[in-house]
């Protein structure tokens, strides 16, 4: 039975696997397999159990609710009156058991109304004095009387029947209980051991009712496990049948299906019927059973209806669950109400393992929590509703194990996610970073020698790392140990962010997806070298690494970095538009006991090739761990000394941030008349530090926007000390230079305001140069940004004019006061004509837009004479003085140079 038991569940869980192997998505998923794992493993758990009958009790809890819940109402059965002797009629008849003469009263006067039967669900095994010829006589006289008996087993001896009645009217009273003591079962007939069948007490009851209308039992042709009765069709219960899988299922039982709660059928009590105080109406060719209700005389038992733990009121006398027996006995052979019925065991198992599977799709498919849980809540109640549904119509199936397997598959499918989830990439479905480290890991792990000492002979000890050999492979045949090489492969998508900012996320993402399928293909075509593409992982937004095995030479893995460069320059086609990017590469090699930082020197190498911008992988080298290890503290640096700031002590600065200051000369006077700001960084341990060391960090890192803030609040303390100290007409002005980042600072205006109003400068005082390239990026962004910081009356002007984009088209636009002329064009100016006439024409332009210039990078005295000559406002230049300290400025003031 195990045996069958076993394929069935195979085939089963071969069934669910192949059906969802052809569910196809449109986005990345928890893999097919693991998905039909956990749908395997929840049918494999419940089947076992539920077999063994660990399902059962919540099998049955789910009937009684079914049962108390059902919209079943069919009303009283007015073929049954109930006469029940209650508390009261022991009372009054001061007598318990009731007299032999009581009960054979009880009977003439029912008998005097014509009852089509006469259920007496009382022992009268002995004589209860007085009366017991009087009962003996009604007993023989009646053919109507049904009486009861107790069949005896190994535990407890029977009880027999009234000794006056024949057998055929003579049923057993026995109510058969579930494992947790409630009646569900209605047990028809039984043999011993000899072979007697013996009928119930509700079914011989029912069969003298039908007798009358010419309604015999009989047995099925078709089936001989079935029974006729009139238009019933009974089968037996099973021991697996609907919940259940471990009852006791001998003799000939059917599920009893309760009519109601409480009273079926019209009750009157003892004393009523002695008193003559009935309606003869309720009697005449009706069943009535007599039996006590009284709870003192615990013939009691538990139904659906109520709960162990509760009060005796709901527990049903044996009286009333032999009417509700009765009641569901004539429903079925007269009015063709169906019996219960049950599915075959093969189909309950495929309706689990739906279920299973259900539970395993719904989690795969849905991927917000929210929506899950809601899809758990909408599963769990379908099953309810279906088993619910078919229970109204006469059918039990399993419900509790449907519902376990639909949990358990979609808490194991929804486990199996999260875990994906931290070792793969949800978009392109590849390993991510972690699982690429973990993979790492084990390739170091593995090439780590192992030792056995255990196993050693005595007085021998194990060979330490040092002495150990690394495995090698002996590839010519002089046996030349040729050693195993790693490599790892970092890519770097170039000008990403432009294409997803530019085109939006959604193609961000598909061009995502493009690229990981291209490097798929790309590694996963045959090779003849042997080299392996162990794992592709998304390492980060737009990176990518890749780690090879099995390589012997370096320019295998140069080659397959190539191919890859060029495969993923090829253009993609998404949604119908072309997409151009391109990537670079970077590479690291080395053994497998090397292999844990080989991603990181990877991705160093990837710097290096992103900065030379070369279409080849840069294959890591030491040197540039050593400059990755100085930027890292550089950029450590950097953000302790911004955090530091600046603090004026005794009229000077004190701070790491040093500003120095190269005179701005008027062309006109030959006088100074203000100062470009410019960092420097007086490092604590490396001396003075220059812009171009340091500023291309603080622009990745975003430090430029503190750093410019910064340098903005000492010039303009310093430039207000020199107004006082050195005051002229018009005042001493300083020019601060914004950084791209510092420019699209959204509290631009707000820093700027703030510093004026600390350091009390008088705006006009204050220019901001910005260069060409940044107010172009975004025109119409900067036009009101310039407005903005116009409307502070600052100075505005714009560097190096004429190396950028191009703004003539722009230019009238900007509320800018001045164009500074780019260092190449004065260098070149007294070169030639064509030169000189660049200049000439940007001083040109400035005056007829309104705007002065300023003329950077003079150095010689020919310079200075042909700038005054075109009529430039402002010279800056090595001729002049070199950017210089703040000390050595007030020096210079002092001197009070001329030009």
């Amino acid at each position: 039975m195990l045996d069958k038991f076993s394929r069935q569940v195979n085939s089963l869980a071969s069934g669910v696997y192949n059906q969802i192997a052809q569910i196809k998505l449109n986005r990345v998923h928890t893999p097919v397999s693991s998905v039909a794992i956990a749908i395997a493993i929840a049918i494999g758990v419940v089947l076992p159990i539920r077999e063994t009958g660990g399902v059962q009790p919540l099998e049955l809890v789910t009937y009684d609710w079914m049962m108390r819940n059902r919209w079943y109402n069919p009303g009283l059965d007015h073929r049954l009156l109930l006469v029940k002797i209650t508390e009261t009629d022991i009372q009054t008849q001061q007598k318990w058991p009731l007299s032999d003469r009581i009960v054979a009263q009880v009977l003439d006067e029912l008998a005097k109304f014509e009852p089509a039967v006469i259920g007496l669900d009382l022992y009268r095994d002995v004589p209860h004095s007085p009366g017991h010829q009087d009962l003996r006589f009604q007993l023989q006289s009646l053919d109507n009387v049904i009486g009861i008996t107790k069949l005896s087993d190994s535990q407890e001896p029977g009880v027999p029947p009234p000794p006056h009645l024949p057998a055929e009217a003579v049923g057993f009273n026995d109510i058969v209980n579930d494992p947790d003591g409630i009646a569900r079962r209605n047990l028809l007939f039984a043999q011993n051991a000899e072979g007697n069948t013996f009928y119930s007490f509700a079914l011989r009851v029912t069969l003298k009712y039908l007798s009358d209308r010419g309604i015999v039992i009989e047995n099925s042709p078709t089936d001989p496990q079935r029974i006729l009765l009139g238009k019933a069709t009974l089968s037996p219960l099973e021991q697996d049948s609907g919940g259940y899988k471990t009852i006791d299922a001998e003799g000939y039982q059917i599920l009893l299906n309760y009519r109601a709660p409480g009273s079926i059928s019209q009750e009157v009590t003892l004393t009523e019927v002695l008193n003559r105080e009935v309606d003869p109406s309720w009697i005449k060719d009706k069943i009535v059973l007599i039996g006590t209700t009284a709870s003192s005389e615990k013939d009691l038992f538990f139904t659906p209806y109520g709960i162990k733990t509760e009060t005796e009121t709901f527990k049903m006398p044996g009286v009333r669950l032999h009417a509700q027996m009765v009641s569901q006995l004539l429903s079925s052979a007269l009015d063709g109400k169906a019996i219960f019925w049950f599915l075959p065991n093969w189909i309950e198992m495929l309706w689990i393992a739906t279920c299973s599977a259900i539970g395993g799709i719904v989690a795969w498919q849905i991927q917000h929590p929210l929506k899950l849980g809601l899809g758990f809540m909408l599963g769990v109640g379908g099953i309810v509703a279906i088993g619910f549904a078919l229970f109204h119509w006469g059918g039990w199936i399993p419900v509790a194990a449907p519902v376990l397997t639909f949990t358990l598959a979609l808490s194991g499918v929804v486990a199996s996610k999260l875990l994906y989830t931290a070792f793969h990439d949800d978009l392109t479905g590849l390993p991510n970073r972690a699982s690429f480290m973990n993979q790492l890991d084990r390739v170091y792990r593995r090439s780590q020698p192992k030792t056995f000492p255990f196993f050693l002979p005595l007085g021998k000890r194990s060979p330490t790392l040092s002495e150990q050999k690394p495995p090698v492979l002996f590839l010519d045949s002089k046996f030349t140990p040729i050693p195993r090489l790693l490599a790892v492969l970092f890519l770097d998508l170039d000008r990403f962010k432009v294409i997803n900012d530019g085109l939006g996320h959604e193609l961000g993402d598909l061009l995502l997806i493009a690229i990981a399928e291209r490097i798929r293909t790309l590694m996963r075509q045959p090779r003849t070298d042997g080299i392996e593409a162990v794992t592709i992982a998304r390492v980060g937004g737009d990176e990518f690494a890749i780690l090879l095995d099995n390589l012997y030479r370096s320019e295998d893995a140069i080659n397959i970095g190539e191919s890859l460069y060029h495969q993923i320059a090829k253009p993609f086609t998404l949604k119908g538009q072309p997409i151009y990017t391109t990537a670079s590469i970077g590479m690291a090699l080395g053994r497998a006991d090397d292999s844990r930082n080989l991603l990181r020197d990877a991705h160093t190498a990837m710097y290096r090739a992103k900065a030379l911008s070369k279409a080849r992988p840069q294959v890591f080298e030491s040197a540039m761990q050593n400059n990755a290890v100085a930027r890292f503290q550089l950029e450590t640096d950097l953000r302790r000394a911004i955090n530091a700031g600046a603090t004026p002590i005794n009229g000077k600065i004190e701070s790491e941030f040093l500003v120095y200051y190269q005179p701005l000369v008027d062309l006109t006077s030959g006088k100074i008349s203000g100062f470009e700001a410019l960092v420097r960084w007086q490092h604590p341990e490396r001396g003075l530090v220059f812009p171009g060391e340091f500023i291309t960090v603080a622009e990745e890192t975003g430090s430029i926007v503190p750093l410019g803030e910064l340098v903005l609040v000492i010039a303009c303390w310093q430039i207000c000390k020199w107004q006082e100290e050195f005051p002229q007409e018009p005042p001493l002005m300083v020019s601060v230079n914004l950084s791209g980042k510092q420019f699209a600072q959204p509290n631009l205006i707000e820093v700027i305001k703030r510093t004026l109003d600390q350091t009390h400068l008088d705006p006009t005082c204050l220019k901001l140069e910005i260069t060409e390239s940044v107010v172009m990026d975004e025109v119409e962004l900067a036009i009101e940004m310039l407005s903005q910081m116009k409307a502070l009356n600052v100075k505005l002007g714009i560097d190096d004019f004429g190396t950028g984009y191009s703004s003539l088209s722009y230019l009238h636009r900007f509320p800018t006061d001045t164009l500074k002329v780019d260092r190449s064009f004065v260098t070149r100016m007294v070169e030639g004509d064509q030169n000189s006439a660049i200049v000439k024409t940007i001083i040109a332009l400035a005056h007829n837009l309104n705007m002065d210039v300023i003329a950077e990078g003079v150095e010689t005295p020919e310079q200075l004479a042909q700038l005054r000559s075109l009529g430039c406002e402002c010279g800056q230049g090595y001729f002049f003085a070199k950017p210089l300290p703040a000390a050595q400025i007030e020096a210079l003031l002092k001197s009070d140079p001329t030009w």
